[in-house]
């Protein structure tokens, strides 16, 4: 009998306890890719070459997503935020771009083998790179490998 009372208060004490808390904007950023590789030439909106970076939210929560851009020196050009709803899709470009509507326009100015460091509230977060010929409607261009930082546990990128 003092079993099945153990059992019952271990089980009230598992499905009551509340479940951990999701990621959120207050939260501290962490960095959770770093594209090497970032190319601007300087252009103006839908002109040149420009480097455009997509992320994507799947934490269940709005979220903070920071791009911090160095040019091949390690100087700072960039340190700028952008929220991002859950489920929802940001776009971050170097310069404006004809095949994307954008979210930041991270005005980079030139940028020559430069390096972006995306850091966010949560690593629930996946995002790609690439840099691409900015005045067409259609993207073309080249995809940049990200290396992850921080990757949600049991994912494989």
């Amino acid at each position: 009998m003092k079993a099945r009372h153990w059992m019952v208060a271990v089980a009230g004490i598992a499905f009551g306890m509340p479940a951990p808390a999701s990621a959120a904007q207050s939260d501290p950023e962490v960095i959770i890719y770093r594209f090497p590789g970032v190319r601007d030439d300087a252009g103006i909106s839908n002109t040149g070459v420009a480097t455009v970076f997509h992320c994507t939210n799947f934490s269940g929560a709005n979220e903070t997503i920071r791009f911090v851009t160095r040019d091949n020196s390690g100087n700072l050009l960039q340190n700028l935020t952008v929220l991002i709803n859950h489920l929802g899709t940001r776009t971050a470009v170097t310069h404006l771009i004809g095949a994307y509507a954008s979210d930041l326009n991270l005005a980079t100015g030139l940028v020559q083998q430069g390096t972006t460091a995306i850091a966010a509230t949560s690593t629930n977060i996946i995002c790609t790179a690439m840099t691409i010929n900015a005045s067409t409607a259609a993207p073309v261009g080249v995809a940049l490998r990200g290396v992850r930082f921080n990757p949600v546990p049991g994912s494989q990128e």
